[in-house]
């Protein structure tokens, strides 16, 4: 299927792993000219290395920390001044650390809010205007099954995605007069270094050892197996195509069926 993403422009957000990664890899492979950014340089570069060396491109990118005002504030700028207008903008940031409700910090909350609602909110705010302008643009959020499905021991994580969620909702019926499509996607049990962090922590929070933990996660799982990065970016680049121009609003679940309910 030919997406219609060629000669498109997208700003990749935390790219240099995982589902970001993926995500990249898959747009670059459609012919979208990227805009990589990410916290560690030396991981950034690397994929915008092996994206070349596959023989697509261009790819510009940036270090940055998309939980601080200020460098998001660099990340736009540089994004605008490298490629222009933003056709398709793939928010996705790294999960808040694990906690209980009762036991997160006010702090924790704030932190909380500052990097998973407040970065897509400021992200938006800059971009949305141009693809207004053009009358075309894509926006999509990696979020999380908690969104659907609370997820123990990830307080802040349940909290503050639902609330990106319920904005990019209200904000895809604003749009889509405008050809602007905001939809997001919501991995399952996906098996990257997230998952392997909050391994780690169950494990020094139950006892249990890294082998027992992980029949739990695919006991979970009607496929009876983790889902990959590839899975997860594959249906990202679909609902940024020219295929899914009447798809806004949603979130689509990537979790080979762990999901209980029935929408």
């Amino acid at each position: 299927m030919n997406f219609g993403l060629a000669g498109k422009k997208a700003l990749v957000c935390a790219a240099s792993k995982g589902i970001g990664k993926a995500t990249a890899a898959a747009l670059a492979a459609e012919g979208v000219e990227l805009f990589l950014c990410a916290r560690g340089p030396e991981a950034l570069a690397e994929t915008v290395r092996e994206i070349t060396e596959a023989g697509f491109g261009p790819v510009h990118s940036l270090s940055c920390d998309l939980t601080n005002a200020d460098s998001r504030n660099e990340l736009i700028a540089k994004a605008k001044d490298s490629i222009g207008s933003i056709d398709v903008l793939i928010h996705n940031v790294g999960g808040p650390k694990p906690s209980t409700a009762e036991g997160t910090s006010l702090n924790d909350w704030d932190n909380g809010f500052e990097q998973l609602f407040n970065s897509v909110a400021h992200l938006n705010n800059a971009f949305v205007p141009e693809m207004k302008k053009n009358k075309w643009g894509r926006i999509l959020c990696i979020t999380s099954l908690s969104v659907i499905e609370p997820i123990p021991n990830l307080a802040v994580s349940n909290a503050m995605r639902a609330a990106t969620t319920a904005m990019l909702k209200t904000l895809a019926d604003e749009l889509a007069p405008h050809n602007i499509t905001v939809n997001c996607v919501a991995p399952g049990v996906i098996h990257t270094e997230r998952t392997e962090e909050r391994i780690a922590t169950n494990i020094e929070r139950t006892g249990n050892t890294r082998e027992v933990l992980l029949e739990d996660y695919v006991k979970s799982v009607p496929m009876g197996r983790l889902g990959t990065s590839h899975e997860v970016a594959n249906v990202v680049a679909f609902l940024a195509s020219e295929q899914a121009s009447y798809v806004t609003g949603s979130t689509i679940c990537v979790d080979g069926g762990k999901r209980r309910s029935t929408v």
